[in-house]
């Protein structure tokens, strides 16, 4: 039995396969294709042009030891094994349906984001077969057509952007975020206190790109219409479910703003964009008040949204459509790293980092319900990427200060949801390690000074050896 519950903590392994390498997918203009180049994650960033046809406008992301290639314009979704870097699989979600984001759960669910269609998409992604839909045509405005886009995962919640566009592709406010209950396929009420089923409504409007979770915040680039000045990147709560306004905004930065990553807790940058000579800049900024941070590090003369960010070598990546290639700065100094572009031959649209992945932190780890007769708890968690286990770790309450861990579950599984854990009686701390399944765990996560926890000593039921060496974050 539990007599009361104050600390809830989480740690995941992110165990990989994959080189350490980028992987870009590229657009040709002209013909209406695209293709793909890969390049080592150290300098001199050996490349391999032309690896793989990927399309054209794609986007790429990567989840489990598989990329994965959205097509808007075919209605398709293509499978890649990075290792070999071949297609292994191609689906279909519907032609016409203008897909704009894939994101893997797990093993056996996958979500699809149809811009073109009120019905989000659920797939095995194992074989591409239809799940299941989500109805979010109630969140749409009067077009009955909410316009999805990108998508991110805090624990079991989907969290999906909706541009909310009319007939002419004008936004009609507010634009939200649809957040969808993975084990039941619902949506969840951001508002109580509003009649019906509401979503997040978001400070600013059209949403688009990829999103990043940082502890219990999500960020969202908002870019509204072009260059209005009245777009930024939003902050939104992950337990209240609330827009708490922008980390900075077109009107500090004084372009439009689209892409974006947080390399540290006090910068981020941002891809900003001119109209009177279309061009974006690659533009630091600090995020302690959203001011610019001089100076500008890079120009192209192209509309450039998509970047990324290693945090283990803290190497930015920054597509350059002028030349046809990828330039690499350090996040920290600003300092451009590449003497010259990493070439792609084609123009490069979209990019990650295929990276042999160790032990991160995970986030998303909550307490859903508890069985006041039994004790028992129904725990759901974030499913460490490439993790093939996890174990409950957990302690008495009163010994939280020194981890004084004092027991531990084994082979909870890899789901996200843990149905039936009870440490006994009294009040407990517990987190949820990963394992990659063969006798390797990884992080039980950083306390609020950024200490590692230390690993379980004193308990070790479940014969697991910690390996920190390659982490993740």
């Amino acid at each position: 039995m539990v007599a009361g519950l104050a600390a809830v903590l989480a740690a995941a392994v992110l165990g990989a396969h994959a080189s350490d390498r980028v992987f870009v997918v590229t657009s040709d203009p002209p013909g209406g294709s695209g293709s793909s180049t890969v390049f080592d994650l150290d300098a001199p960033w050996a490349a391999s042009v032309d690896v793989e046809p990927t399309g054209f406008n794609t986007v790429v992301r990567r989840f489990f030891g598989r990329l994965y290639v959205v097509h808007p314009q075919t209605g398709e979704v293509q499978v890649i094994d990075p290792s070999t870097l071949d297609t292994v699989l191609t689906f279909s979600v519907g032609a016409g349906s203008a897909p704009r984001d894939i994101l893997v759960v797990d093993a056996g669910s996958a979500y699809v984001s149809r811009s073109a269609d009120n019905l989000l998409y659920e797939v095995d992604p194992a074989t591409g077969d239809l799940l299941d839909t989500v109805d979010l045509g109630d969140l749409a405005d009067a077009d009955g057509v909410p316009d999805m886009s990108m998508m991110a995962l805090d624990g079991r919640r989907l969290f999906v952007q909706l541009q909310r566009l009319d007939a002419e592709g004008i936004a009609v406010p507010p634009s939200y975020l649809a957040v969808v209950d993975v084990d039941t396929n619902q949506l969840i009420d951001a508002d109580p206190e509003r009649k019906g089923v509401q979503g997040i409504a978001l400070t600013g409007s059209i949403p688009a790109h990829k999103m990043q979770i940082e502890g219990r915040r999500l960020y969202v680039s908002e870019p509204g219409t072009f260059h209005d000045g009245t777009g930024g990147i939003d902050e939104i709560d992950l337990d209240s479910l609330t827009a708490l306004g922008y980390l900075t905004s077109e009107a500090q930065l004084a372009l439009n703003i689209t892409g974006f990553v947080l390399t540290s807790p006090v910068k981020g940058y941002a891809l900003t964009h001119t109209d009177l000579l279309l061009s974006s800049h690659l533009q630091p900024f600090n995020r302690a008040d959203g001011s610019i941070l001089k100076p500008e590090l890079d120009v192209t003369f192209a509309q450039v949204d998509s970047l990324a960010h290693d945090p283990a070598t803290d190497q930015l990546f920054f597509l350059d459509h002028d030349i046809n290639g990828v330039r690499v700065f350090d996040a920290t100094t600003q300092v451009e790293l590449t003497t010259t572009p990493i070439g792609t031959g084609g123009d490069p649209v979209d990019l990650v980092i295929l990276r042999d992945e160790g032990p991160g932190a995970a986030t998303g780890l909550r307490v859903d319900s508890i069985d006041g007769r039994t004790g028992e708890m129904s725990l759901a968690y974030t499913p460490a990427c490439a993790a093939a286990d996890h174990t409950i770790v957990f302690g008495a309450l009163e010994h939280v200060g020194l981890y004084g861990y004092s027991g531990q579950v084994c082979g909870v599984g890899n789901g996200g949801a843990i149905p039936d854990f009870d440490p006994g009686a009294g009040s407990f701390f517990f987190l949820v390690v990963g394992n990659d399944g063969d006798g390797v765990e990884g992080s039980y996560g950083t306390d609020s000074g950024a200490v590692e926890r230390p690993e379980d000593h004193a308990d070790p039921g479940c014969a697991l050896v910690q390996d920190l060496a390659l982490r993740c974050d």
